[in-house]
């Protein structure tokens, strides 16, 4: 008996051919050029904007510290640098103006920060531009106290125990053309920070 054997053929799939496949990818290299510089920027905008943030914070701290100790505050920063403090207005301050005058009641507080070396705290283009320097002493009880007595310091914006400051305005800035002011509000001792936008350089 003879055996007949059939040999089943699928039928076969159409592929991509590679015009098609060239298509596909110039389309895909299109979007990407469209959709990642927005993203960038919104990317960066943001690490400014917390970097801002961050010195914001401080402020905020020093009108407290101020307020929860009886005695005046200083915030600084260091000129087109990194640094900033919130520091006792004199370094041995005394609790005249404390509302209780106990000592034992008041805890001098004091705070440091520093931002990446990215980024920059500059004061506004035309404002008169104060430098200092200061003694190891204002910066008591930091562990990097040494560090920042060789710093140059910017004028102090005052924070005071009532909780009133002085009107004050700088800015922090990327190093491209990125920034966000903070301002300091004298009558509550308030700081805000403003959108990031773009500066061209000085």
């Amino acid at each position: 008996m003879r055996q007949q054997t059939m040999n089943c053929i699928s039928p076969s799939r159409p592929g991509f051919s590679l015009l098609e496949l060239l298509i596909v990818i110039a389309v895909l290299v299109s979007v990407s050029a469209m959709a990642v510089p927005p993203m960038m920027d919104r990317l960066q905008n943001g690490r400014v904007q917390d970097a801002a943030e961050s010195v914001r914070e401080v402020l905020a701290n020093a009108r407290r510290y101020a307020i929860d100790a009886g005695v005046d505050y200083h915030f600084r920063y260091e000129l087109n640098g990194q640094a900033f403090v919130a520091i006792p207005a004199e370094p041995s301050p005394v609790l005249a103006n404390s509302y209780t005058g106990d000592e034992e009641d008041t805890r001098i507080v004091v705070e440091a920060g520093e931002l990446d070396e990215t980024f920059f705290i500059k004061p506004m283009s035309g404002a008169d531009t104060l430098s200092e320097s200061l003694e190891v002493e204002a910066f008591t009880d930091l562990p990097n106290a040494g560090e920042l007595a060789q710093k140059t310091w910017s004028a102090p914006i005052l924070f005071r125990f009532d909780g009133t400051a002085e009107d004050s305005q700088f800015r922090v800035m990327d190093d491209g053309t990125r920034t966000a002011e903070i301002t300091v509000r004298g009558l509550t001792g308030s700081a805000r920070v403003s959108q990031v936008f773009p500066m061209e350089q000085e």
